[in-house]
């Protein structure tokens, strides 16, 4: 379950690259990444005292299907603001409360985040709390710079950044709709609560379908401006 957890973190982290390499300003980049280690460091005195065996054992099979509907959730939304991002690209005109949603990353990166401290902490369990603490937002200020900024030069292309995200929120789908399959078959722990797949693939199958038309769309348009 904890390599599970590491996925899903590990997506949370792409995003939040994603979200810093999309601020076209360097000195804004900094702020951002800045903003985002002092959250981190204001979370650590959560983190240092969560067990991380009492993190990972706890989820239970109602427990992996809120992690299961908090990434199909999130990957819905990610999907429809990267729609918008898209749209933009090609000259359609965004309101504010529409270029609000298009700049929406998600949720997944918060709840990441925090488990990437959990684990940093039970890690590094030998050193002083501080010492700990502040690795930790060094850490994050070094990937997260770096990070964003080899996004940008690799993709130096706005469209083909959003497309990257939406093949990220995209997998969170896919990945909710996996750890719904591994609780159904008795990977974890059973409880009261009874572990539905219908709503979720409901979810899943209508954002597949709304990805693959919009990105059919889009590459329609890319075909139709090169001619």
């Amino acid at each position: 379950m904890e390599a599970v957890l590491d996925v899903v973190a590990g997506t949370g982290v792409v995003l939040l690259l994603l979200a810093a390499a999309s601020v076209d300003r360097r000195w804004a980049r900094g702020l951002a990444v800045a903003a985002v280690a002092a959250a981190v460091y204001a979370l650590h005195p959560l983190a240092v005292r969560q067990s991380l065996t009492a993190f990972v054992g706890g989820l239970d099979g109602a427990g992996v299907q809120t992690l299961a509907a908090l990434l199909a959730f999130d990957g819905v939304l990610g999907c429809g603001g990267v729609a918008l991002l898209l749209g933009a690209g090609h000259g359609r005109p965004l309101r504010w409360f529409e270029r609000l949603a298009a700049r929406h990353v998600g949720i997944i990166p918060a709840p990441a985040l925090f488990y990437v401290e959990v684990k940093a902490f039970h890690a590094a369990s030998g050193w002083t709390f501080s010492t700990t603490a502040l690795a930790l937002c060094l850490a994050v200020v070094v990937a997260g710079l770096g990070g964003s900024e080899a996004i940008r030069r690799l993709l130096p292309d706005r469209d083909l950044r959003a497309e990257l995200r939406l093949l990220v929120h995209v997998g969170q789908v896919v990945l909710a709709t996996g750890l719904t399959a591994f609780a159904l078959q008795g990977g974890v722990r059973s409880t009261g609560a009874a572990v539905e797949a219908g709503p979720l693939a409901v979810v899943a199958g209508a954002a597949a379908l709304g990805v693959l038309a919009g990105y059919w769309s889009h590459r329609r348009r890319l075909r139709r401006i090169a001619d």
